[in-house]
């Protein structure tokens, strides 16, 4: 089979002189995204920085890595090629990483952990003193997001999601069942005597339909009078206490909040909360400390998830 002429070609690479491996995580992101946007607000840089990173590795392959068009920007075969044999360098690299971290004996330095806005805000933040009072060489860095950081590609060390992961090659605990319910202003739940009708009383609905709350209430009442949407539960909450309606929310954000009743009425589904970690960091001794810290935050905070506190 001839070879594509367009394609990598390994001695010519040698031969343009050294390569700077560094421009390989710009190309990399932006292959896998398809878009400067996306890439750069992955790497925590602007558009142009990845634009730039991506035509310096061209000019020293000496070869067009992407071909841009309406969709965003494609491979040509020589970026395809590239992006194989550079995902192998990532994969040796973050390999060698966690080696170098898996004989760290001290507790200290960066922890990245990723987790939902309201378990950040409501269950983490008011917990980090005693982290740091037992370790205070050791910095949480918690990334509130509603996208799945990658653990393999070191994004984050921790994953705390609500719902039961499909990660492969991480390991995964269950923590916790964590309940919902449907929340209002006093005055709301006065008016219909604390009492929620789904059929006719105003819901603040999730934005989409990709929530199982917002899947359940599809089943139980499709017609529902929605009042307002919104992606975070955060903003459903403040809605729910001007009286605007009610809101489906996680009991451990709005059970202990003076401006909001929880309502009687249908009880929406849980959800689970998972501890998501690399098998090769779960025993550095940082991330060892952290994972410590978040068994101990669950337990405490156990009958508050549940709803029964």
């Amino acid at each position: 089979m001839a070879r594509n002429p367009r394609a990598v070609d390994p001695a010519r690479v040698v031969m343009a002189g050294p390569l700077d491996w560094g421009n390989l995580l710009f190309f990399l992101e932006l292959s896998r995204s398809g878009s400067l946007a996306r890439a750069a607000k992955r790497l925590g840089v602007d558009r142009n920085t990845v634009g730039r990173r991506v035509a310096a590795l061209e000019d020293e392959l000496g070869l067009p890595l992407f071909e841009r068009g309406p969709q965003g920007w494609a491979c040509t075969a020589a970026g395809e090629e590239l992006a194989a044999l550079a995902s192998r360098v990532e994969e040796d690299v973050l390999a060698i990483a966690r080696h170098a971290d898996a004989r760290d004996r001290t507790p200290a330095g960066t922890v990245r952990l990723t987790t939902s806005v309201p378990v950040a805000s409501h269950l983490l933040a008011p917990a980090v003193p005693s982290l740091r009072a037992r370790h205070p060489r050791l910095l949480l860095d918690v990334s509130a997001d509603f996208r799945n950081y990658d653990l393999t590609r070191r994004e984050a060390d921790l994953a705390l999601r609500l719902g039961r992961p499909s990660d492969a090659g991480l390991v995964a605990r269950k923590l916790a069942s964590v309940a919902y319910g449907f929340y209002a202003s006093p005055a709301f739940a006065a008016e219909r005597r604390g009492r929620m009708d789904l059929a006719r009383d105003p819901v603040l609905a999730y934005e989409g339909a990709t929530s199982p709350q917002e899947r359940w209430m599809d089943d139980l009442a499709p017609a529902r009078l929605v009042a307002f949407r919104c992606n975070t539960s955060l903003a459903l909450a403040t809605a729910a206490r001007t009286g605007l309606g009610a809101a489906v929310l996680p009991c451990f954000l709005a059970d202990g909040d003076p401006a909001l009743v929880r309502l009687d009425g249908p009880e929406p589904p849980s959800y689970d909360l998972w501890l998501l970690v690399h098998g090769d960091l779960r025993r550095v001794p940082r991330v060892r400390a952290v994972i410590e810290w978040v068994d101990a935050v669950v337990d405490e905070a156990r009958d508050l998830l549940a709803g029964t506190r």
